[in-house]
C-alpha cells in the first residue's frame, strides 16, 4: 500500500540565545533524525513520554513549524521547503486536532463560528453555505445542533473535543494529526471519543497520526507504532508486533508501566520494570545512545557509540546496540 506521508531523516532543532543581542549559544534537538511512513487510510502512533518530541514531529509534518533537516513527503510532494505562503493547498489536506479542548477553542467565539472558521479562511462557500456545512459536522461528529450557538465555557470536555474535531474536518482533509486527543478527557470519554474516531476514519478514509504517551490507548487503534526518546526513534514495529516482541529496553519499560486490571493484561507486560531518574534535557542530551542514563540493560559502549537501526524481523525496527553485539532484548 502506497504511503500518504513519508517522513525522512526529520531534524528540528530550536536555537538557544544569550545576551542583548541574542547569540546563538545552544539548541536544543527537539526530533533528531526520524523517519517513518504511513499508509493511507492507516493509524501509525508516536508513543513516548513528555518532552520525547512526539508533539514537534506531527507539528512539523503539517509545517505548523518549519523542519531543520529533512524529507516531508505528502502525496508524492515534497513539502520541507515550500515557504509559508505556498502551503495554503495542502492546508485543506492536513488538519491537527490538539491535546485540550479547552485552550484549543476560542472561548470568545460560538461553536458555530469556530467550526466555521476553517471554510471562511479558504473563502469556501456563501455564509449560507457555511452554516450548512457546520450543521453536518456537528451530526458527524454526534453533537446536538442544539450547541450551535454556545460558547465552549458551556459545553462537557469530550463536547469540545467533538467541536475541535468536526473543525478539523471542515475542509475534508485526508491527514490529521491526532495530538494526544484523550488525555485532557475522563478515562470514559475517551473510549468514546476513540470511537468516534475509528468510525470517522473508516467513513472518510482518513489517515492518521496518534500522538500519545500511552501504549495502552494505541494498542487497539493503531496499526503501527514508533516509539521515541528524547527526540529519537527507539523501536519501530507493526502494533500487534510491538506488543507480541518489545525489543528496546524503553519499549519493554513502557509497557510494564500499563495498568492491569484482569489477569490475561498481564500477558502483554513483558517484566516490571521501574527506569531510574528523570529524562533529560534534549538542551544537553547524553552521548551515545540518549536512553543509556537510564537503561538497565546498559553496556560501556552505549555511552560512547549512538546505536545503529537494526531489523531483528521484517518490518520491525530498533536502535539499540544489544542486537550489534548479537543480543537478544533482555529477559
Amino acid at each position: 500500500m502506497a504511503a500518504l506521508l513519508s517522513v525522512s531523516h526529520l531534524k528540528k532543532y530550536f536555537p538557544i540565545t544569550a545576551g542583548f543581542l541574542g547569540r546563538r549559544v545552544g539548541e536544543v534537538k527537539a526530533v533528531d533524525d526520524v523517519s517513518f511512513a504511513i499508509p493511507e487510510g492507516k493509524t501509525f502512533a508516536l508513543v513516548g513520554e513528555s518532552g520525547s518530541g512526539k508533539t514537534t514531529v506531527g507539528k512539523t509534518v503539517i509545517r505548523l513549524i518549519r523542519p531543520t533537516a529533512g524529507d516531508i513527503i505528502f502525496d508524492g510532494t515534497n513539502l520541507s521547503k515550500f515557504k509559508e505562503r505556498d502551503l495554503k493547498p495542502w492546508r485543506r489536506q492536513m488538519q491537527i486536532v490538539f491535546q485540550d479542548p479547552t485552550s484549543s477553542l476560542n472561548p470568545r467565539r460560538r461553536v458555530a463560528d469556530i467550526i466555521a472558521t476553517p471554510l471562511e479562511v479558504h473563502g469556501i462557500g456563501t455564509a449560507r453555505e457555511r452554516l450548512a456545512r457546520v450543521k453536518e459536522l456537528l451530526e458527524l461528529v454526534e453533537l446536538p445542533d442544539k450547541y450551535l450557538y454556545s460558547y465552549p465555557h458551556a459545553l462537557s470536555g469530550g463536547q469540545k473535543q467533538r467541536v475541535a474535531i468536526a473543525r478539523a474536518l471542515a475542509l475534508n482533509p485526508r491527514f490529521v494529526v491526532l495530538d494526544e486527543p484523550t488525555s485532557a478527557l475522563d478515562v470514559s470519554v475517551q473510549a468514546k471519543i476513540l470511537a468516534l474516531l475509528a468510525r470517522l476514519q473508516k467513513e472518510l478514509g482518513l489517515t492518521y497520526l496518534l500522538i500519545s504517551h500511552d501504549l495502552s490507548v494505541v494498542k487497539n487503534f493503531s496499526d503501527h507504532i514508533a516509539v521515541m526518546y528524547l527526540g529519537k526513534l527507539m523501536e519501530m514495529a507493526p502494533t500487534q508486533e510491538l506488543f507480541a516482541n518489545p525489543l528496546h529496553p524503553y519499549t519493554r519499560a513502557l509497557l510494564s508501566a500499563i495498568p492491569v486490571v484482569i489477569d490475561e493484561e498481564l500477558e502483554m507486560i513483558p517484566e516490571r520494570i521501574t527506569l531510574e531518574g528523570e529524562i533529560p534535557s534534549p538542551v544537553n542530551a547524553p552521548k551515545g545512545c540518549v536512553f543509556h542514563t537510564r537503561c538497565y540493560a546498559r553496556m560501556d559502549v552505549c555511552s560512547l557509540q549512538e546505536p545503529q537501526q537494526w531489523e531483528p524481523a521484517p518490518g520491525h525496527y530498533v536502535w539499540c546496540h544489544l542486537f550489534a553485539v548479537g543480543g537478544d532484548a533482555p529477559t
